[in-house]
């Protein structure tokens, strides 16, 4: 066995790639030593503070004004509700979504979200269950949902729900129980 004792492994002018090791084998820390690991940065994950009012049959967009993590304060909170991939930052994401719709005193027949990207449909969830109810005469109803893609620096993105009742009544998306985050993937 041969002990290299160094301070500072650098690459070599010219190269993009240090590689430790071969096929097949395994790289152990010594007793006490800690390694830097990579994170999948940028990431957010927002809700909404309060209930928030969806139109019968209008397509309308979730107003995630509360940040539980925003690691490039890239998340719009205030205006847009968007998310907007900061510079230098492009690459794979991994978005995800749960968005609570209550409908009081009717079924929700149809209800449905939508990712957008730059303004385009990219991926879309409907839950046509309207017969998830409380017991209270009321209708509650999830629609959840992930979907993986190509983020390129300035792209936005952003979340929008759509739902139908039996007569036309009144629902919301609750407070605390919806949100939807992103975060870059280490490829």
């Amino acid at each position: 066995m041969s002990i290299l004792k160094v301070d500072t492994i650098l690459k070599r002018t010219g190269t993009g790639t240090i590689t430790l090791g071969q096929s097949g084998d395994t790289i152990a820390l010594g007793s006490g030593a800690s390694q830097t690991v990579a994170v999948n940065t940028p990431c957010f994950q927002v809700y909404n503070s309060s209930h928030q009012t969806v139109t019968h049959n209008v397509v309308t967009k979730f107003q995630g004004n509360v940040e539980s993590v925003d690691s490039n304060g890239a998340y719009d909170n205030t205006t847009n509700y968007r998310w907007t991939c900061p510079s230098g930052q492009g690459g794979t994401y991994l978005f995800w979504w749960k968005l609570f719709v209550h409908a009081n005193g009717n079924t929700l027949n149809s209800t449905n979200a939508y990712l957008k990207k730059n303004g385009t449909t990219i991926s879309g969830v409907a839950n046509n269950d309207g017969t998830n109810t409380n017991g209270n005469d009321e209708t509650q109803v999830p629609i959840t949902g992930s979907f993986m893609t190509n983020i390129s620096a300035g792209d936005y993105v952003e979340l929008y729900g759509w739902a139908t009742t039996s007569n036309s009544g009144s629902y919301y998306f609750i407070s605390n129980s919806n949100g939807w985050g992103g975060m870059k993937l280490i490829t």
